[in-house]
């Protein structure tokens, strides 16, 4: 049986983005192999994020927007980012882009398996695959799948379903994104539509909901069909793509590093914010930092400032039992943000770049009341477990 210096379990946007950060790194000519059940041909899903400055697949984005529109209770209109902008990636463009980086790498070798098996071992990271061993020096495990059944934390999902559309007529300011608009009916939870156009004809619709259970695919459906024949003068139109996706909106604290030779990315390690559901850009931060300090001094790991680290989690279990709860209408609280905050100030709490003093500035912002009860409820859950 082959030793690999590092195993990469699951080939998804988490597996591929460590593979490329490997490879720009002096680990390069390490010898890495990337197990995967599935070929990623298909444009899967599509990832929107900001950031303040070039990101390093700014070559292969799709589209980026200086300013977007936000509809909420209180106010409608456009977002002034500031120096952020609010950019697309498509699926199939990273996955195309990774497949031919990484393939200039021969040290860098791929195998369509399913992986059944991650186990820490006195000799290395330990995976089985379609009933085959393999073992690492270090293993990077995306596959775990998290157990969210803690009874003092908060477990909701952030759910969407969305529809490319190509329309009869000119329908869509290519120049103006929707990031949320929730003139939805929320039905107690927090329901928002997000409109990405691509031209006067073409966008991605979506339909994104963050509560405890998954609706029926009719109901997604209807949902967006209703906010289509409302809000978008199409004429007639055809759903080009479809694109559904699951991520955990959980403060179950998760572990990252479960044996000395296996590192749980993405997902699995916790990666994704808890309040939001945001992953790529927290994955892509989170890796290079794994891989400079890998490069450095041979340990796969990241800094986690202890207090900073507890406080932000803090406010994100705040939230979350805000909207577990429905202590407050979450359209409201989310148009609050926006309204009494410049946007770029918010996008930099979500990035978790504010300090102390700003957080709490932030803070006073949302509704006073419901906050306070969920945070002396938090507390009470923490230090009691009930």
């Amino acid at each position: 049986m082959k030793k690999y210096d590092f195993i990469i379990a699951g080939g998804g946007m988490a597996g591929l983005s460590l593979a490329y950060y490997l490879s720009l790194s002096s680990l390069r000519d390490r010898s890495i192999l990337i197990l995967d059940k599935e070929t990623k041909h298909r444009n899967d899903r599509t990832w929107c994020f900001w950031e303040d400055q070039e990101g390093p697949f700014e070559s292969i984005l799709f589209r980026k927007w200086d300013t977007v529109e936000f509809f909420g209770t209180t106010f409608n209109g456009m977002l002034d980012m500031g120096a952020y902008q609010y950019k697309m990636l498509r699926g199939i463009d990273f996955y195309t882009f990774m497949k031919n980086h990484l393939a200039q790498f021969p040290s860098i070798e791929f195998r369509q398996v399913t992986v059944n098996r991650v186990k820490d071992t006195p000799q290395g990271g330990f995976v089985i695959a379609d009933d085959e061993p393999y073992i690492a020096d270090y293993v990077f495990d995306s596959t775990h799948l998290l157990k969210l059944n803690r009874p003092e934390n908060h477990n909701l999902w952030q759910h969407f379903k969305g529809w490319t559309i190509t329309a009869e007529k000119p329908c869509f300011d290519a120049d103006k994104p929707c990031m949320m608009d929730f003139r939805v009916d929320q039905h107690g939870d927090c329901r928002f539509l997000y409109v990405l156009p691509f031209d006067d004809r073409t966008a991605l619709v979506e339909y994104t909901i963050f509560n405890d259970r998954l609706l029926s695919d009719e109901q997604y459906e209807n949902a967006l069909l209703g906010y289509i024949d409302r809000f978008i003068d199409t004429g007639s139109y055809a759903v080009q793509e479809t694109e559904f996706g699951i991520i955990p909106m959980s403060d179950e604290p998760t572990t990252e590093r479960p044996g000395k030779h296996v590192i749980r990315i993405g997902t699995a390690g916790g990666y994704t914010k808890p309040s939001t559901g945001y992953t790529f850009q927290r994955t892509q931060r989170y890796l290079r930092e794994i891989v400079q300090n890998l490069a450095a001094n041979g340990k796969p790991k990241r800094s986690k400032p202890w207090l900073r680290r507890v406080f932000k989690r803090f406010l994100d279990s705040v939230l979350l039992n805000v909207l577990q709860h429905r202590r407050h209408p979450a359209d409201d609280v989310f148009t609050r943000l926006y309204q009494r905050n410049p946007p770029a100030q918010i996008f930099r709490f979500l990035d978790e770049d504010t300090t102390f003093a700003e957080d709490l500035k932030i803070m006073t912002t949302v509704p006073l009341g419901a906050f306070t009860v969920a945070a002396f409820d938090v507390i009470r859950k923490r230090v009691f477990r009930v």
